[in-house]
């Protein structure tokens, strides 16, 4: 009889301590699960932080995308003037900027700004793209722009005419519209539309009868070889 309990001791003790040992390791098991787990929002804070990164990175790009020249690089970029080599001396004036256009309107329209020339003044007063159309000078009475000069560069007439040009063709283009001065020192292009007459082109020679300047502008401003001298 005392062996049978003792037998049925042991049995239960032995079953005991394999429960303990089987509650030992889901411990175990449970505390490494526990540790990945406290791991885990380190991870989910590291990807959350990647996507703030990221979303941080994409507002900047998108921010970048609408900021100004001036705010991205600090300062302010230049705009390529609208008035340029490419355009043409006609009666009406030189290219955008036309006879009778206040000097506001002239500066707009040249898209670029009209420097005034160190003499003259508010009665008479030449100004000087910054850039844009080489050796063009528009001259300016009471504020209204009634003539353009151009002393160098590559800027001709409509129709071609420039400096380098010479007498000889202007003439054979124009026919009776030429009127040449008495020493041959220019020759002056007389519009004969009603809208024009008012106008002239004038082509300055030199003793070989070369182009060297011309103008265009509205009488009497035009006449005078050096503007704003009377």
């Amino acid at each position: 009889m005392s062996v049978i309990r003792t037998s049925k001791f042991f049995a239960v003790l032995a079953g005991s301590i394999v429960l303990v040992l089987i509650s030992a390791g889901c411990s175990i098991g449970s505390t490494d699960s526990a540790d990945s787990t406290t791991t885990l929002p380190t991870v989910t804070t590291s990807a959350a932080t990647s996507s703030h990164s990221a979303d941080a990175e994409q507002s900047s790009s998108t921010t970048g995308v609408v900021q100004s020249a001036a705010e991205r690089y600090g300062s302010a970029t230049t705009l390529v003037p609208i008035l340029t080599n490419a355009d043409t001396v006609t009666t009406a004036g030189l290219g955008p900027v036309r006879i009778g256009q206040l000097l506001e309107k002239a500066q707009s329209e040249a898209g670029v700004e009209l420097i005034a020339a160190s003499t003259g003044s508010e009665a008479c007063q030449y100004y000087t793209p910054a850039a844009g159309a080489t050796g063009a000078s528009f001259m300016v009475v009471n504020g209204e722009v009634v003539r353009v000069d151009i002393s160098s560069g590559p800027i001709t007439t409509k129709s071609g005419y420039g400096i380098g040009s010479t007498k000889d063709a202007i003439k054979s283009a124009f026919g009776s519209k030429i009127e040449e001065s008495e020493a041959g020192d220019f020759v002056t292009f007389v519009p004969v539309t009603d809208g024009d007459k008012g106008m002239r082109v004038i082509w300055e020679l030199d003793a070989a009868g070369m182009v060297t300047s011309l103008r265009t502008g509205r009488l009497p401003h035009v006449t005078p070889k050096i503007g704003c001298s009377e």
